[in-house]
């Protein structure tokens, strides 16, 4: 068998092979209209670890209400004392005497300490909405992942299809003697690249879908999963240089509440270094000697604290400087915040722009090949121009289509920034 003909029944053996494969239908991820964004952060949101950090700060909340709820600032003290005359002259001489000391709570101590309560449970309230908008971040970037894998396999699987109709056409025309044998050849190692290049898309598909089935515990998609600029925030009609994050925003909240819990802690840092007064009752039970007898007293006394500022102004300082490093946390927070959002808008605005230019770049591109098709059909041109004006007719297309997905995730991502739980 001559060489021609042995490359000429390798070719059609192998275009049979991918003719086979090509018949196997691409990996599609399932969509369902009762599965939304919000149901799968909501999901994500339950199972996300920093949630179990709610039950301590819960219980640090109890203890401080019951605290604050506590008759004295302190626990009570029981005081019992005895004397007696039995190692000196032993004439009966005798003393008991006993007293409960209450702490009492300085003015306006209760009162701060009821105040902490209420801002902790505020504190909490941010701190849960804070990973909602942590689990909506990661819901986004998991179906945005999926739809541009997604999209990216079904534009390698149809540019080998392409491949093969092409394959196709060489392999009749070299039967027909109108192309050399090596264009078919040539036809084929392109099947075989293009069919390589979708294989790595599939696979890159299988990965982005177990990532999302393991951490959203689902199979399918939303169907609706695009998103929209928020209307009153006037993002799509001023420029993004004029942007501004909304102070409401989760993460701005939640230092907010911390900033608050310890303006709160600030106040009550005045009492810590203070002595409370202290109320003490007391019975007194005594005799001279044996032939007498008892004599029954009760006492009432109260202590206070004379110039305690000094001891209470470390506690205070303290408290001030934990402050205020919250304060400047923030602030540098909310610009950090205000510069994602100005990039994500630009971004946004960039990529528009550039939808249009490539949109005008696609349909000039299709037009030529769809020129450099009919060339080659009448054999103007060889196998290799066609191949290119297809490789930039292909490229053309998915840069399109690419665009456009990737304007829907940007939005997204600015709805992130927002501080927009789904």
């Amino acid at each position: 068998m001559s060489f021609q003909k042995s490359l000429t029944l390798l070719c059609f053996i192998i275009g049979m092979g991918i003719t086979h494969i090509s018949s196997a239908e691409t990996i599609q991820p399932e969509q369902s209209s009762e599965l939304t964004l919000s149901s799968l952060m909501q999901y994500v949101y339950e199972r996300h670890p920093a949630l179990h950090n709610e039950l301590a700060q819960q219980q640090q909340i109890n203890a401080n209400t019951d605290l604050a709820n506590a008759t004295f600032v302190d626990v009570k003290t029981i005081n019992l004392n005895h004397y007696n005359d039995i190692i000196d002259n032993n004439d009966g001489l005798q003393e008991w005497e006993g007293s409960v000391d209450m702490p009492l709570w300085l003015p306006g101590q209760k009162q701060q300490q009821l105040n902490l309560s209420d801002k902790m449970s505020a504190e909490v309230t941010a701190y849960k909405n804070q990973i909602k908008l942590n689990a909506s971040a990661k819901v986004r970037e998991l179906v945005w992942n999926v739809i541009l894998a997604n999209n990216a396999n079904m534009q390698a699987h149809q540019v080998w299809q392409t491949a093969q109709d092409l394959e196709h056409d060489v392999d009749i025309r070299v039967q027909a003697g109108d192309l050399a044998g090596t264009e078919r050849l040539l036809a084929s190692t392109n099947v075989l690249e293009m069919h390589s290049q979708y294989l790595l898309a599939e696979s890159e598909l299988e990965h982005t879908l177990s990532n999302y089935r393991y951490i959203t515990g689902n199979n399918m998609l939303p169907t609706i999963y695009e998103e929209r600029l928020p209307k009153d925030g006037g993002y799509t009609q001023q420029h993004h240089s004029l942007a501004v994050i909304d102070q409401h925003h989760p993460s701005l909240m939640l230092l907010e509440q911390q900033i608050n819990t310890l303006r709160t802690r600030q106040d009550l840092a005045y009492f810590d270094g203070a002595v409370n007064p202290s109320l003490s009752v007391g019975l007194r039970r005594e005799r001279g000697g044996r032939g007498e007898s008892f004599n029954n007293n009760i006492s009432v006394g109260i202590s206070f604290a004379l110039d305690n500022d000094v001891y209470r102004r470390p506690a205070v300082a303290n408290a001030a400087k934990e402050l205020a490093d919250v304060e400047i946390a923030r602030q540098q927070l909310e610009r950090e915040l205000n510069i994602t959002l100005f990039s994500q808008l630009h971004a946004l605005e960039t990529k528009q722009q550039q939808l249009v230019l490539i949109s005008k770049q696609n349909k000039a591109t299709q037009q030529y090949y769809s020129l450099k098709q009919r060339a080659f059909e009448l054999g103007e041109i060889d196998l290799v121009s066609l191949l290119q004006s297809q490789a930039l007719a292909n490229d053309a297309y998915n840069r399109k289509s690419t665009l456009e997905i990737d304007i829907q995730y940007t939005i997204a991502k600015v709805n992130q920034a927002l501080g927009i739980i789904l």
